[in-house]
């Protein structure tokens, strides 16, 4: 400290500046991302949340004996590894449950890429889209949504995905999902109620910004088609890839599950459900099974201050870890996942202790940005690396895309006040 008395002023701002600020210059890159806790470990062993490491003791797993396995970075940096031709990469967007959402949990997403260009998102819950932008992909490429049901914590962050238009997807947005058992419980109904309820920012703009992404579509899967004798309906076929949806029992009139697959590769993803058999086959062999847990009633209600009877009646719609269990050893997942579940270190080793009682094969909890790679030969659980201020991406060149800006709304500013406008 003596020689910081005798140094120029100049000389200790730059020494300030390099001990509390040593990334300054490169501020906008991906590399300067620090994990919020250092890597620690609960009682049991299994990594902490917000410590940069998946919540698992599996990362890695082979599908195939013998074989040299690709060796990946110890994080994913969106925007630095191309997939291969036949790999897809899964990105947790959301985690939690929506009780509430937390800044490092949002409520349910997931984000599947794959090495054919093709992306997909999968319940587009609050809090999911800012790490879907994140991840270093231009909105227009991100137009295809499958919503596994119509709860507000699996469809409530619609509205920063539409706010693309005109700016960056100047093409209509695609929402496939369940028709319900009447026309207004129906994914039809909920999407035209979004755009209803944007009318007035779409007409603001639409003078702006080319007019092709102010518009939803909805693709509804018919559940009144589904038997025993007809158990899953192909939602999606187009590029080599197929998208089946099922049924899952949760509220109403139910909920529904999906199954991608492409080039020998399968993920699956129920969200929210009381735990069945039927599902379970639904997602037989899927490399990546994502499917909802819950804490115990007891765990619930502490975490939530719920009383204990209204976490019983909410998790009677709901699958615990020890069910959640069953499910996998029929499904028997390459990897199966565990998400929607509230994170805290207490909490992680109960929830493995339970699955455990009913499944010894490869699991993990999901934490927001948690990104899995799936190949032919393996899986790999890593934790996402994202800019907090990241930036839109270059835009792709899209064919046959119409960007010419509407005309003006009719509604306008009275002329008395327009005339106070101080001139540029």
């Amino acid at each position: 400290m003596k020689h910081i008395k005798t140094m120029p002023y100049y000389w200790i701002c730059v020494l300030t500046l390099a001990l509390f600020l040593p990334n300054v210059a490169n501020a906008g890159e991906w590399t300067d991302f620090r994990f919020p806790r250092e890597k620690q470990l609960t009682k049991d062993g299994y990594p902490t949340p917000l410590s940069g490491q998946p919540i698992t003791k599996t990362p890695v797993i082979a599908k195939k004996k013998g074989i040299t396995l690709k060796k990946y970075p110890e994080h994913y940096i969106p925007g630095k590894e191309k997939l291969g031709d036949n790999e897809m990469r899964v990105t947790v967007l959301g985690s939690g449950s929506p009780t509430p959402i937390r800044r490092a949990q949002a409520t349910s997403g997931i984000l599947v890429e794959l090495g054919n260009g093709k992306n997909f998102i999968f319940d587009i819950g609050p809090g999911t889209a800012a790490n879907l932008y994140s991840m270093g992909i231009h909105p227009a490429l991100l137009d295809k949504v499958f919503v596994n049901h119509l709860h507000l914590d699996h469809v409530g962050g619609i509205f920063p995905l539409f706010d693309a238009m005109g700016w960056a997807r100047n093409t209509p947005l695609l929402v496939w999902g369940p028709s319900g058992t009447t026309p207004e419980l129906g994914t039809a109904a909920f999407t035209k109620h979004i755009r209803a309820a944007a009318e007035w920012h779409v007409q603001a703009k639409r003078d702006l910004l080319p007019t092709g992404g102010t518009t939803i579509i909805a693709h509804e899967i018919d559940i009144s088609k589904f038997s025993p004798e007809n158990p899953r309906q192909l939602a999606y076929d187009e590029d080599d890839v197929k998208i089946y949806a099922f049924p899952v029992v949760h509220s109403i009139d139910g909920s529904l599950g999906y199954r991608l697959e492409w080039k020998g590769l399968v993920f699956a993803y129920t969200a929210d459900s009381e735990p069945s058999t039927f599902e379970a086959e639904q997602a037989k062999g899927a490399d990546v099974f994502i499917h909802e847990v819950f804490p115990s009633a007891e765990g619930f209600a502490a975490h939530t201050k719920m009383p204990l009877e209204h976490a019983e009646n909410a998790l009677g719609e709901h699958t615990v870890p020890e069910e959640l269990g069953l499910v996998f050893s029929i499904a028997k997942p390459g990897l199966g996942i565990g998400s929607h579940y509230t994170l805290g270190d207490v909490m992680i080793d109960d929830a493995f202790k339970s699955m455990a009682k009913t499944y010894d094969g490869p699991v993990m909890l999901a934490h927001d940005l948690s990104t899995i790679n799936v190949t032919p030969e393996q899986i790999v659980v890593r934790q996402a690396k994202t800019n907090l201020l990241a930036a839109v991406p270059d835009p792709p060149v899209l064919e046959g895309v119409d960007m010419t800006p509407g005309k003006p709304s009719e509604s306008n500013t009275a002329d008395w006040l327009k005339k106070t406008v101080i001139e540029k």
